[in-house]
């Protein structure tokens, strides 16, 4: 799991800048939304986007994630975002008394993960793109089945990218209270309640046509005490759920490798692994997003996508 929170330039300042950005290929902002004839200014700014994924977890098996979001800019700096994971055929925590124990796990067919709202924060000092992130959860997962923890979880995260022709150099450092929210593209068999920080540094190249390949190592140390929930069992034996405190009980490292390819009609082919080092799971995911509003040019993930990548990975204490 990301997330990322200037000063105000004079209106002659900024448009001179902007106008020497229009000139570089690939400079117009990621927050850029296409207006649509007839609608008013107010909603100039809106756009949606829907991805379906199918998703293997190591300790848990196969899943499909559908996930909704919506995104509004409310300016060439600001914007927020809104977005929910809809699990299907997942399997969760048995809540019936009488087969739980010989069954401690069954497969829903629908349900709904924790709600992710977002506010970025976006600046181009110099070279660099700074996308700062105040993020928050609702916790609208169903705590029992293992698809959340019940509290409202918070994180703060900043961005920082510097490009060198078609490579991009990535950092992120963040601060929270939720294992949910810090580098949520990858989906994780565990939750975890407790201040942490986290930390993810690598790189991102872009092919012809848009095609994109992003290599990243994160690090998430916990910070004093925590809770940690954990579903499922790689063995198929044992208790489906499990919850465990400590001071280090969700520290987590590893490293994710993902790549997207556009396709016609607003449509992106992506997909990630996932290794992590100190729970040694494997998480395997390919699926296709739409987004209404694509931005312009390459070294652009629009706000849109960026909140479905990071819903994605949301949700809880499952896969």
């Amino acid at each position: 799991m990301v997330l990322s929170l200037g000063v105000c330039l004079g209106a002659d300042a900024q448009q001179s800048a902007q106008q020497s950005d229009a000139s570089k290929p690939g400079s117009e902002p990621n927050n850029v939304v296409p207006r649509v004839p007839g609608m008013s200014t107010l909603f100039s700014g809106l756009n949606a986007g829907f991805s379906y994924s199918a998703v293997h977890v190591s300790s848990q098996g196969w899943y499909e994630l559908a996930t909704p979001a919506v995104s509004y800019t409310f300016s060439h700096h600001y914007s927020a975002d809104v977005s929910v994971p809809l699990y299907m055929h997942l399997r969760v925590r048995n809540l019936d008394h009488d087969s739980s124990t010989s069954q401690p796990e069954v497969l829903d067919s629908f349900d709904a993960g924790d709600t992710l709202m977002s506010f970025h924060s976006t600046w181009r000092p110099a070279h660099l793109t700074d996308i700062a992130t105040a993020s928050l959860t609702a916790p609208s997962g169903d705590r029992e089945e293992g698809l959340g923890t019940g509290h409202v979880s918070f994180d703060l995260d900043n961005h920082t990218e510097r490009y060198v022709r078609r490579a991009g150099f990535l950092l992120d450092l963040g601060l929270g209270n939720s294992s949910s929210v810090a580098n949520n593209l990858v989906s994780k068999d565990y939750d975890s309640v407790g201040l942490l920080a986290h930390f993810q540094v690598g790189t991102i190249f872009w092919f012809l046509g848009n095609n994109y390949v992003e290599s990243v190592a994160y690090e998430q140390l916990p910070m004093g005490s925590q809770t940690v929930y954990t579903i499922g069992n790689p063995n198929g034996n044992g208790p489906s759920r499990t919850v465990s405190y400590g001071n280090g009980a969700s520290e987590d490292n590893g490293f994710t490798v993902a790549a997207g390819i556009p396709l016609p009609g607003h449509l992106l082919l992506n997909g990630y692994y996932n290794h992590s080092l100190r729970r040694d799971t494997d998480t395997v995911s390919t699926g296709i997003t739409y987004v209404l509003h694509n931005p312009p040019g390459w070294k652009r993930l629009s706000k849109i996508d960026r909140a479905l990548r990071e819903a994605a990975g949301l949700g809880s204490d499952q896969p």
